[in-house]
């Protein structure tokens, strides 16, 4: 693994709600979260030994509000200067806001697609040890991250220069589409890769995401986990965005849905991992081996 990635993982992520506690029902009932609704009604929900990885809070509108990346704590200062060297506007997080987030300091940020990043350093696990409402449901978090998150970016390549430059995210693959429909461009998704050994931590797509955010991946330990698991969105009425498939690039064997808010969720299992001191970044036309067929509503 390269040693000098700045960014550990994705830490966190924070989702506006006008009802935050339909998430606190969806996460336990549907993915298996621990939750816990704090006295302003933000709902924290847990899926390993962090202690919190969905920071879902009271707005006035639903959707995705920001990332949070972990930052090795010795590596801080040096990110911070970086960013200011690159005239990067920053917002230093609040005593409150940092235990909001239990972490002991971040910056926050706009990424140059308007995507907001929170980086963060200093967190130590929970005090109890994560423990899944339904049986059978774990996750693959701790060491590697809550997962993965996907965003627009109207500048695909400004935005993803932008990672690379700024927080020395490595490219992992390069995805080209062909147009959804006459006269339209051709969909590219470049992934990303952190410090974690996770095939991409964070990706770019060129199209438009209503809520914010193309779609964030959570990884459980075992295909049954996921089938059952779907089975679950299925007997709730949440709308599947794709079936179940297995992607090219990383290999993971997923489906996709939407959450409350409009969230779009992918529950994925067997995702490849990576050394990247022995990898060569790659350029498919070809996103998955099988399944994924992809249905959104509306369309």
């Amino acid at each position: 693994m390269n040693n000098t990635h700045i960014i550990e993982s994705l830490g966190y992520v924070r989702i506006g709600m006008r009802d935050p506690g339909q998430w606190a029902e969806f996460g336990e009932s549907i993915l298996g979260f621990q939750s816990h609704t704090r006295g302003d009604g933000t709902v924290h929900l847990r899926m390993d030994s962090a202690p919190v990885r969905f920071i879902v809070e009271p707005a006035e509108r639903d959707g995705f509000i920001a990332a949070g990346w972990e930052c090795a704590s010795e590596r801080f200062d040096r990110l911070v200067a970086g960013f200011k060297e690159r005239s990067v506007a920053l917002t230093a997080g609040s005593p409150e806001a940092c235990a909001s987030r239990s972490v002991d300091a971040f910056v926050s940020g706009l990424d140059p697609s308007g995507n907001r990043f929170e980086v963060f350093r200093g967190r130590g696990p929970a005090e109890a040890a994560f423990q899944s409402p339904i049986d059978g449901v774990a996750f693959v978090a701790d060491e590697v991250g809550l997962g993965h998150a996907i965003f627009p970016a109207n500048d695909i390549d400004a935005t993803t220069n932008f990672y690379i430059e700024s927080m020395e995210f490595g490219i992992s693959d390069e995805l080209t589409l062909p147009p959804p429909a006459e006269g339209a461009p051709e969909m590219k998704v470049n992934f990303l890769h952190a410090k974690s050994p996770r095939h991409h931590s964070l990706g770019f797509f060129n199209g438009p995401a209503p809520s914010g955010v193309v779609h964030i991946m959570v990884e459980m330990t075992t295909l049954d986990a996921v089938g059952a698991c779907l089975d679950r969105v299925n007997a709730a009425g949440h709308p599947l965005t794709a079936t179940l498939g297995r992607h090219f690039n990383d290999g993971m064997v997923s489906f996709y849905f939407l959450a409350p808010g409009g969230i779009p969720i992918e529950v994925g299992f067997d995702g490849l991992q990576f050394d990247w001191d022995d990898f060569t970044p790659t350029k498919s036309t070809v996103g998955d081996i099988w399944g994924h067929e992809y249905q959104f509503p509306g369309s």
